[in-house]
């Protein structure tokens, strides 16, 4: 039977809470306001859904919030328990606000300042989740909530993923009671919202050993990343829509069509927007990469970047696939300006029209950037930063040196080193060993 969702309107809870009002409701559950004892405003979630992994994951979600250390940028655990038919439920801090999805709404393209603040409080919001190796999974705007103060407040942690096992060990070894880490419920389910997930949730359901999953702290990350660009561009960077009144099956072949899209979208083919400045756009690209291993590894390294660039106004370059980190070009960019200076001019190499197209692009999205943008203080240095590899004829872009001789230097001392052995032998064979003899 059904859960009706005002049967519990007027309650009272173990503890002393009583159900005032209905919320809102989610797949699996019906948020509720509610009263506690002291009269402080809360948060019920009474899942009724009692199938049997979508009461794994609300055990989950109970778990981490229980365990977490507090956080001001996430909902806080008050308590939990189970009502007298049987309905496990959460109770939580009630924040009084709107989601981020709302307040897109009403002002489209936010301040560049604004928006790194904001994005600043996300990560902060990761910070106990990431420590523990806890995946989101679920980041989009309508998960979060910003109160009267503009304060962010991550919700809804209903499809975590225990990523690097933490819980599980936990569960293991009886530090934690009970054994809801330890089954696998991901196989064949996408978990998610599309249009803000990371590739590897696209492809991880589809593996038999779940070992080889791609899905961690990164996959958060690039969630970040499209909120970001969302929030300083005015829209997404990736939109499904699906037809009006599609039926089931339109809808299934208009999901599958927009899956097949992200899980082919290359990294350079993303550009640059003209509105952002390059330094801050390698951090958001930085987060937008197809390869989990090139993003920021968790929210903390996002975070990082972000005041790296508030501060001193500097970007982020990749360096290898296992570990990406921001530096400070500026000498490096300085020597090889130098460099050019004193070598002859290089024949331009042919591009093919994919490289052109794009050049002009980012060359367009530099001369359309205001000269002192939305940044709070912070001038532009588009010199001191590379950009992004992929990305020829970016702002900055550092071309491949050509100079063969450099690359060779130390053959060449190792060839002249054996050389010299060679004579030195070759003067002890002929002239010392004969008189020793």
């Amino acid at each position: 039977m059904a859960l009706d969702r005002n049967q519990y309107v007027g309650v009272v809870l173990a503890g002393g809470y009583r159900i005032e009002r209905f919320v809102g409701s989610g797949a699996f559950a019906y948020v509720y306001y509610a009263k506690a004892p002291n009269g402080q405003g809360c948060a019920v979630k009474i899942q009724y859904n009692l199938a049997q992994d979508a009461r794994i994951r609300f055990t989950r979600e109970v778990k981490v919030l229980r365990e977490i250390p507090p956080n001001d940028y996430l909902v806080k655990y008050y308590d939990d328990g189970m009502t007298p038919e049987g309905y496990p439920y959460l109770i939580m801090e009630f924040v009084d606000g709107i989601t981020l999805k709302e307040a897109l709404k009403r002002r489209r393209v936010w301040p560049i300042q604004e928006s790194c603040d904001l994005i600043l409080q996300l990560c902060d919001a990761f910070g106990g989740l990431h420590q523990l190796g806890v995946v989101h999974r679920d980041v989009k705007p309508d998960n979060i909530m910003l109160t009267q103060t503009q304060q962010v407040k991550l919700m809804d942690l209903g499809l975590i993923k225990d990523a690097q096992g933490l819980f599980k060990l936990f569960e293991s070894e009886d530090i934690m009671r009970g054994r809801d880490f330890a089954e696998n419920l991901d196989k064949g389910v996408l978990a998610g919202t599309p249009e803000y997930m990371a590739p590897e949730q696209f492809s991880d359901p589809s593996l038999n050993d779940e070992s080889l999953a791609k899905t961690d702290t990164w996959t958060d990350v690039y969630s970040l990343g499209l909120i970001f660009y969302e929030m300083i561009v005015g829209q997404k960077l990736f939109t499904f829509s699906p037809p009006p009144n599609a039926s089931q099956k339109e809808f299934a072949t208009a999901l599958l069509a927009f899956l097949t899209k992200r899980t082919q979208q290359r990294d350079e083919e993303i550009v640059p927007p003209p509105n952002v400045p390059y330094q801050l756009w390698t951090v958001i690209a930085r987060a937008l990469h197809a390869d989990p291993t090139m993003r920021q590894h968790n929210a903390q390294e996002l975070a990082d970047d972000i005041r790296r660039y508030l501060t001193s106004g500097e970007g982020v370059i990749e360096q290898d696939s296992d570990k990406t980190s921001a530096i400070d070009l500026a000498n490096f960019a300085a020597v090889l300006k130098l460099k050019e200076a004193d070598e002859p001019k290089a024949s331009p190499q042919p591009q093919n029209n994919a490289q052109e197209q794009l050049y002009a692009q980012n060359k367009q999205s530099l001369n359309a950037l205001p000269s002192v943008p939305q940044t709070g203080g912070i001038v532009p240095n588009y010199a001191g930063v590379s950009g992004l590899p992929n990305l020829p004829g970016s702002p900055g872009y550092i071309a491949p040196i050509e100079d063969e001789s450099d690359g060779n230097f130390w053959l060449w001392m190792i060839l002249i080193l054996l050389l010299l052995i060679c004579i030195v032998a070759l003067v002890v064979y002929l002239f010392f060993i004969p008189s020793a003899a």
